[in-house]
C-alpha cells in the first residue's frame, strides 16, 4: 500500500532568512505574479508594485499598451480577466496565456473582467506565506474549520484537479440547501453567464501565491504576498454583479480568511521554530496538493535547499 506523503519542505522554509531571501529570487521573480487590476491604472496610468523583493512599475499607454519594468529593465507583463501580472526576472519564460493553461476553462464560465470591485480589504498575516497557501489547498479541513461558515457546501463530493502548478478546485451545495433562496447568496446578485452548475464554492491557486475563490454571486482574489520569512500581508478582493452588497460580502470573507484560516496559520508559525516541531503523514487524497505544492517550490529552489542545509 501506497504510503501517505510527508512534508517536503524542511521547517527552516517556513523562519529562515536565508530561505526567504533565495525564495523571492527563484520562486516569485520567475513566476507570474498578480501585481493590480486594469481599474488600478484608471486616472494616472501607472501602479508601482513590489514582486521578488524589487519594485516594479507598470505603465499604460495612450493606446492601451501595457509595459512593466524593474530598476529601468523591461519585463513580461500580461493580463488575464482584467488582472495584470508580472513576470520580474526579465529572462523571458512562457507567456502569461501559457504559463495559466487550462486554468480559466477549468474554473467555470466566470469573467471577471466583466464584474465590479465591491469589496476590498487587506490584513497582515504573522505567518510564512506558504502556510497561507497550503491551508487554502488542504481540502481536509473544510469540515472542520470552516464547519459553520461553509455550512451550505457538500465536502464529502468536493472536487479538485492541477493545471500545470496551478490548483483548481470545486465543491457543490448540501442536498437540501435552496440554492434560488435569497438567504443563500448573502447579499449578492447572481453572475450572468455562470448557470446552476456553478452554484457550490469554488477555491482556486495560481501558482505561486494567487489564491482565489468562486460562487455564482462572486469572484474574489486573495493573494498572499510575503513581508518577511514569518509576515504575510493577504489582499483581499471580491468582484460581483452591480446591486450586490459590499458590506455582507466584506464580512462573510473576513470571517473565513482572516479569522478562521488566518488564526490556524499563525498558530502553526508560532510551533515551526521549536526543536520537537515535525509533520507527520497527512491525508493521502485530501492533502496532497500541498505535496505537489512542495514538489513546485522545490523545483524552483534546489539551491535554496542546499544553502540552508549546509
Amino acid at each position: 500500500m501506497k504510503k501517505p506523503p510527508r512534508s517536503a519542505l524542511p521547517a527552516e522554509a517556513y523562519w529562515s532568512p536565508d530561505w526567504f531571501a533565495t525564495e523571492q529570487e527563484l520562486v516569485f521573480r520567475r513566476c507570474w505574479n498578480l501585481v493590480g487590476t486594469l481599474d488600478d491604472l484608471e486616472g494616472s496610468g501607472a501602479m508601482v508594485a513590489t514582486v521578488g523583493g524589487v519594485p516594479v512599475a507598470v505603465e499604460r499607454a495612450a493606446k492601451g499598451h501595457l509595459s512593466a519594468q524593474v530598476e529601468g529593465r523591461a519585463v513580461g507583463v500580461g493580463v488575464w480577466g482584467g488582472h495584470v501580472f508580472v513576470r520580474a526576472d526579465g529572462s523571458g519564460g512562457p507567456p502569461l496565456a501559457d504559463w495559466l493553461g487550462e486554468f480559466p476553462r477549468l474554473i467555470g464560465g466566470f469573467r471577471p473582467e466583466r464584474l465590479h470591485e465591491v469589496a476590498r480589504h487587506q490584513f497582515e498575516l504573522r505567518a510564512n506565506w506558504k502556510l497561507f497557501v497550503e491551508n487554502h489547498i488542504d481540502v481536509y479541513h473544510l469540515g472542520y474549520l470552516h464547519r459553520d461558515s461553509l455550512r451550505a457546501y457538500d465536502h464529502e463530493q468536493a472536487m479538485w484537479t492541477t493545471c500545470g502548478p496551478h490548483w483548481v478546485f470545486y465543491e457543490p451545495p448540501r442536498a437540501g440547501v435552496d440554492t434560488h433562496d435569497e438567504t443563500y447568496w448573502r447579499g449578492l446578485t447572481p453572475i450572468t453567464g455562470v448557470g446552476e452548475e456553478r452554484w457550490g464554492s469554488g477555491a482556486h491557486l495560481i501558482f505561486p501565491n494567487l489564491t482565489m475563490a468562486t460562487g455564482a454571486g462572486f469572484f474574489m482574489t486573495y493573494q498572499c504576498i510575503p513581508l518577511g520569512p514569518d509576515r504575510s500581508l493577504v489582499d483581499i478582493r471580491v468582484r460581483a454583479e452591480h446591486g450586490s452588497d459590499p458590506e455582507v460580502v466584506l464580512q462573510k470573507s473576513r470571517t473565513i480568511i482572516e479569522i478562521e484560516d488566518g488564526a490556524a496559520c499563525e498558530a502553526v508559525q508560532a510551533a515551526v521554530r521549536s526543536p520537537a516541531f515535525s509533520v507527520g503523514p497527512r491525508a493521502r487524497d485530501h492533502e496532497r496538493p500541498i505535496d505537489r505544492f512542495h514538489h513546485q517550490i522545490l523545483r524552483l529552489m534546489t539551491r535554496a535547499v542546499t544553502e540552508v542545509a549546509s
